[in-house]
């Protein structure tokens, strides 16, 4: 396998002791590179992994023909500052 080769894998568990900022969940997706298991993990909510599945249907991820993202479109920027601004407000009260 050559140096810059990934297999992502994911896998669904309830065990949240890796992930102890997500204790509460009943599952988690867990998410590596399985040809660099050292490189760490990404824990999931399903909420969390069901916006990730959307987002790749969506093309959220594709590649420009340069190999970069795309910008993001302004009026998810928009939604993305309003999410912000309420779960700010919602961990003040």
């Amino acid at each position: 396998m050559e140096e810059t080769e990934s297999r992502v894998e994911v896998y669904v568990t309830t065990d949240t002791s890796m992930a102890p900022h997500k204790a509460g969940e009943d599952k988690l997706y867990v998410m590596y590179d399985a040809a660099k298991p050292e490189a760490g993990k990404l824990y999931f909510t399903e909420a969390e992994w069901d916006a990730f599945v959307l987002g790749v249907k969506d093309g959220e991820f594709d590649l420009d023909e340069d190999g970069n993202l795309p910008p993001v479109p302004a009026e998810q920027l928009a939604r993305q500052a309003a999410a912000g601004q309420l779960r700010a407000h919602q961990r003040r009260d």
